[in-house]
């Protein structure tokens, strides 16, 4: 046997106890002998042992007692159970109160090496399983870190609410939870924090933006489908509605949710089962519904948009996020916050706002809330060159944010509406210029170029589709 163990042999037979014992010291063991339990248990106190083999049958303190003292002061320790009564139900309970094995007397050498053999390599698993844990719990604690209720930054009264009701709901992990607030406030965050403070947080966490879905494929997308349901539906396949079993969805955007997916959605949050596309039977499912909207969904139930019971039933809780401009305390803390992970990432030097740029950064209205105000100091960073963040790393022009500060012609980005006649300077004709710039500047990607602007993709497209723009 390769692996060496420390074993504590406990009767109070002498030929027994020096039998076994002189055959594991033979074997390389290093093996300790008492003749009853309480010696033997104050051994333990003194040595680190691996199995101990005890009588069960014994004066002062018997078998079962010595397991239960060893469960209790050394939970790592084996116990191999021994007795010349050879009962079943002796047997059984030595089972049940944890034995790692048992034997009768007269005990044979060769059954007892055997079940040294089957401990050592029960060791060797329980070690890499012990590894695997704290690996396991080191993920989850920095996922807490990253995504908990300590993601949810801010010293406002708004935010410290906002952490609270995050506190009450995980108490419930079916809870259907509704947040709701502007574009970039950080309601994906907060759904997140749920999940991982909830005890759902093993599970997984997937989220979907309602917006980016074909309506052609929506079904088939969210609740699956079975080989065969159409034509291309050469597999089965899980749909957004089973894949996190047992943890979360986040639906993102709800407000935009075509009216046939929201009749299926709403049966269900009801049944709490779905049918695959082609499917003939109703699958269980075991996932809290976390949804999101930055719509207003009563103007959306007012026009036949949006399903009245649908909203009833998403709003069991609801959290609102309020816009950054209405909770302007937070701001210094997020951007210091914001400040010290992109100097970490890029190696830059910078680690404080000077007095002037806090000011600047106070003022600002923040259109694009959190989401806004991480951009712009990351941008502040890459454009720093001291450990101080100055107005002019900020580039906050006249109320707005500069994705770079100048232009091709190297005049500042507002420059370029200096010399248009008021008839020319309209909303939608500054709103085009925009969005045709984020695109130019993130090489057509929509996803990129929404998260430039402070809007969301749908948003984009829309606004796209309004002024004709292609790209």
């Amino acid at each position: 046997m390769a692996m060496k163990l420390s074993v504590l042999v406990i009767d109070d037979e002498d030929d027994v106890r020096n039998s076994v014992a002189d055959y594991l010291a033979a074997r390389d063991h290093t093996v300790f002998r008492a003749n009853d339990g309480p010696e033997g248990l104050a051994l333990l106190q003194e040595q680190e042992v691996d199995i101990v083999v005890t009588d069960i049958r014994m004066p002062k303190m018997d078998g079962f007692e010595v397991l239960r003292a060893v469960r209790q002061t050394s939970p790592q320790t084996e116990v191999i159970m021994v007795t010349g009564f050879g009962d079943i139900d002796g047997a059984v309970q030595a089972m049940r109160e944890g034995a790692f094995d048992f034997f009768t007397k007269p005990l044979k050498m060769r059954e007892l090496s055997a079940a040294m053999e089957r401990t050592v390599r029960f060791h060797a698993l329980r070690k890499e399983r012990d590894q695997v844990r704290r690996r396991l719990d080191r993920i989850g604690e920095e996922a807490r870190r990253q995504y908990g209720i300590q993601a949810i930054i801010g010293e406002s009264d708004s935010t410290s609410e906002i952490r609270e009701l995050i506190r009450r709901v995980c108490e419930n992990r079916d809870t259907t939870v509704l947040v709701t607030g502007e574009t970039g406030t950080g309601k994906e965050l907060v759904a997140r924090a749920i999940h991982h403070e909830s005890d759902r947080c093993d599970g997984p966490f997937v989220a979907v933006d309602c917006t980016a879905i074909p309506r052609d494929l929506m079904e088939s997308t969210f609740y699956g489908h079975d080989r065969g349901a159409f034509t291309g539906a050469t597999e089965t396949h899980a749909g957004y509605f089973e894949q996190p079993d047992g943890g979360t969805i986040f639906l993102d955007e709800v407000g935009d949710m075509a009216p046939e997916m929201q009749a299926r959605l709403l049966r269900t949050l009801e049944e709490r089962s779905i049918r695959r596309v082609g499917g003939s039977g109703e699958i269980p499912v075991d996932v809290r519904v976390i949804s999101a909207t930055n719509a207003r969904v009563a103007e959306a139930i007012s026009t036949g948009q949006f399903r009245e019971d649908l909203y009833h039933r998403l709003n069991t809780f609801v959290i609102h996020i309020p816009p950054l401009r209405e909770r302007t305390t937070d701001i210094p803390i997020l951007a210091q916050h914001f400040l010290t992970r992109y100097a970490t990432q890029t190696s830059k030097a910078a680690r404080e706002f000077s007095q002037e740029a806090m000011e600047e950064l106070r003022a600002h209205h923040f259109r694009g809330n959190v989401r806004e105000l991480k951009n712009l100091v990351e941008r502040a960073v890459i454009f720093s060159s001291g450990d101080m963040i100055t107005p002019a790393e900020l580039q906050i022009i006249n109320g707005y944010t500069s994705s770079a500060g100048q232009d091709v012609e190297g005049k500042t980005s507002i420059g370029k509406y200096d010399g248009r006649s008021e008839e020319d300077l309209t909303l939608a004709s500054v709103e085009v210029e925009a969005i045709r710039e984020a695109l130019r500047r993130c090489g057509g990607n929509r996803g990129k170029a929404a998260e430039m602007l402070g809007v969301s993709r749908f948003s984009l497209r829309r606004r796209m589709e309004q002024h004709h723009i292609e790209g």
